[in-house]
């Protein structure tokens, strides 16, 4: 096997658990199912032929466990086939059945097959429970009669359960039914709201819940009165140990997405978990050849990078046996590096608050966020503008990444020039419901950016959509769901400056020549560009991403795209001069930086001063993004210019400054107190 490059940092990696989606298919209908599953056959399956392929390609590699699930498994006719074509590759093969359709004859087949155990799901301790949770009557006593089939025959069952607040009060007596039963495990599911699940997010138990049934489990693994094995809930992993409970040699790593677990969709579509809906790669496209996607996917080199993890998971002393949900943390905030949001676990080490930068550092940080060189080499070129080698200049760069100071090292793009729309919306929410609030609209896709600041109107958050129809529909649902009216879209009618670019260091003519290069953003003037081919949009999909972690990494993506690294180059370089991509560079994390206080100042300039006030704000290093946008009828103001300091007094005393030298007396200062969301948008998703 090949070594991971980049962020695997040559770590040997192989898939120990391969969980194989045969079929989406299923005639229950599950409230919490990730796949939204229904009865009906879904097209474009994998063949029994394609299905062989892909198992001869895993077995030439390693030999993990193939967990034949779905939907409901059974309902593919050549699942028997399927199921020995593994056995015969030495593979071993487990099934996740509902139980319904087990009995004496399909037990028999499985047997006979390979199939080593099967699980299946008990969600409430009665019919009753169970099977309102599964959408089904008869759905408990079908699975009841498969278990007692599995049982006479010999074949090992285990009982999974997702937890919820639904059925939190039956844990234990579904633990006893399943010891009464005779499962050899009990597996506790915690629910990941995905699929139907996203309508079971008030069931999700609340942080201090979760914590408190991972404490009661470990009791319970300590009483040995069945083994006990927690999916989906990887800070089990920092309890048990907490509690000295000796993990077993099948369960010692909270989550292994990406590292020795992958999911494989009914179409092929690889994920490092069913829950992450983010495509790895598609099997098809590759040939049949899971290896390939296995070894090289960005994702998957990612996911086994753990110091690269953000926040708390980031530096966790238990980052290595955990690793948190990065289903959970791209659900809430959009980044699946993010922390995991359901822990409770303040680590031990803190990070330091501010990180030490040499000058040679803070120079390079002065340049890379206005330009990062269109170049086959760019750390020599940065080398040649700082006087460095270029061995020195990547080093550095890496550690900034590696630290947290660099959140994304890619394009900005410009929404309007990749035919889509986009907006700032203000909305008023009654204090006591904006928390909900908050989480409805930090669930929407086209939400980057999502905060509570200090005003009447409270709930601040940008929204880019594919067009005005659908930026009007989805602000009007979201007024419906959220039951109020007030809530407003404020596009910019003008725009004098979007130039995100902390300085650092002092401007020497090395970093003048640099920064010279930056394409100074202000607003498009020309008309949107063409529609773009499926290949342009896949280099989009590419580079708002973090750029390769390589000495060459626009190598790394003409190969990814199968151009050459010259049509790479050219594209971005045409994109940049007709504003496309708004400027390649490093988007920093300013707080980290010492920039704590984002203010947002609104002025109410007189309409035939705007264009005077725009250009004079633009000018001022410590302004980001200075716009014209509608005013309101309780909301005179008209220009926002987004302002950054060190604390609040500093960027008060600021814009009260330059309010003063324009003769402007009415403004205000609007800080953003919460921040519920700040993710890059992700285009043609």
């Amino acid at each position: 096997m090949t070594e991971n490059h980049g962020h695997g940092h040559g770590k040997k990696h192989l898939p120990h658990l391969i969980a194989w989606e045969v079929t989406r298919s299923c005639m229950l209908a599950c409230k919490h199912c990730r796949a939204a599953a229904r009865p009906e056959p879904y097209s474009g399956e994998l063949s029994t032929d394609e299905c062989f392929a892909l198992l001869d390609n895993i077995a030439s590699f390693s030999k993990p466990i193939i967990i034949l699930t779905g939907g409901e498994p059974m309902l593919r006719e050549d699942i028997y086939d399927i199921a020995s074509h593994a056995t015969s590759l030495d593979l071993p093969v487990v099934m996740a059945p509902c139980g319904m359709l087990v009995d004496d004859a399909s037990v028999a087949k499985m047997k006979e097959a390979g199939i080593r155990c099967i699980s299946i799901s008990l969600d409430g301790a009665t019919a009753q429970s169970h099977d309102d949770f599964r959408g089904v009557p008869g759905a408990f006593d079908g699975a009841i009669k498969g278990i007692e089939a599995a049982k006479r025959a010999g074949l090992d069952f285990q009982i999974n359960t997702t937890v919820t607040r639904h059925n939190r009060a039956e844990l234990d007596a579904v633990r006893k039914l399943a010891i009464d039963l005779g499962a050899t495990i009990f597996n506790p599911f915690l629910l990941v709201p995905t699929g139907r699940g996203k309508d079971l997010a008030d069931q999700e138990l609340s942080p201090q819940q979760y914590e408190e049934a991972l404490h009661w489990l470990a009791d319970q693994q300590i009483a040995g009165e069945i083994p006990i094995r927690v999916t989906c809930a990887p800070h089990y992993q920092r309890i048990s140990r907490q509690k000295g409970v000796e993990p077993s040699a099948r369960q010692v790593k909270g989550c292994m997405g990406g590292q020795g677990f992958a999911f494989i969709s009914h179409l092929g579509k690889v994920q490092i978990c069913g829950f992450l809906d983010i495509e790895c790669g598609d099997v098809r496209a590759e040939g049949l050849n899971f290896q390939k996607i296995w070894e090289n996917s960005k994702l998957f080199c990612e996911m086994r990078d753990l110091d690269s993890y953000h926040g708390r998971c980031g530096y966790c002393e238990y980052r290595r046996v955990c690793g948190g949900c990065r289903a959970r943390a791209y659900a809430i905030s959009g980044d699946y590096l993010d922390e995991e949001p359901f822990c409770t676990h303040q680590p031990a080490k803190a990070p330091q608050a501010k990180p030490q930068l040499d000058e040679r550092d803070k120079a390079l940080m002065s340049v890379i966020q206005a330009n990062f060189p269109v170049d086959r080499r760019p750390f020599e070129r940065l080398g040649a503008y700082l006087n460095a080698e270029a061995e020195d200049i990547e080093r550095r760069v890496q550690k900034m990444r590696s630290d947290g100071i660099i959140r994304r090292l890619g394009a900005v793009f410009d929404s309007r020039n990749l035919g889509y729309v986009s907006t700032l919306v203000a909305a008023r929410i009654d204090p006591d419901r904006l928390e909900s609030a908050a989480a409805e609209v930090t669930k929407l896709t086209g939400v980057t950016h999502n905060y509570r600041r200090e005003h009447t109107y409270n709930l601040w958050f940008t929204l880019t959509c594919e067009s005005d129809q659908r930026l009007e529909e989805t602000l009007e649902d979201l007024r419906q769901r959220i039951g109020t009216r007030e809530i407003h879209s404020l596009p910019a009618l003008k725009v004098f400056k979007i130039r995100v670019n902390f300085q650092f260091a002092e401007s020497s003519d090395a970093i003048k020549a640099a920064v010279s290069h930056d394409r100074a953003y202000s607003a498009p003037h020309q008309p949107p560009v063409e529609p773009l081919s499926d290949e342009q949009k896949q280099l989009v999909r590419l580079l708002q991403e973090n750029l390769p972690d390589s000495h060459k990494p626009f190598d790394d993506i003409a190969d990814q795209l199968g151009w050459s690294v010259g049509q790479v180059l050219e594209q971005i370089e045409d994109w940049l001069a007709a504003g496309v991509i708004r400027r390649l560079g490093a988007v920093v994390r300013h707080q980290r930086l010492g920039f704590r206080a984002n203010g947002m100042a609104v002025l109410d300039v007189p309409e035939d001063r705007e264009d005077e006030v725009g250009a004079f704000l633009s000018k001022r290093s410590e302004i980001s993004h200075c716009y014209c946008r509608p005013r309101l009828p309780d909301f005179p103001y008209g220009l926002f210019a987004m302002t950054h300091g060190h604390d609040e007094q500093e960027v008060r005393d600021l814009v009260a400054r330059l309010a003063g030298e324009l003769k402007i007396d009415n403004f205000d200062v609007l800080f953003s107190k919460t921040e519920y969301k700040k993710v890059s948008m992700k285009y043609f998703i």
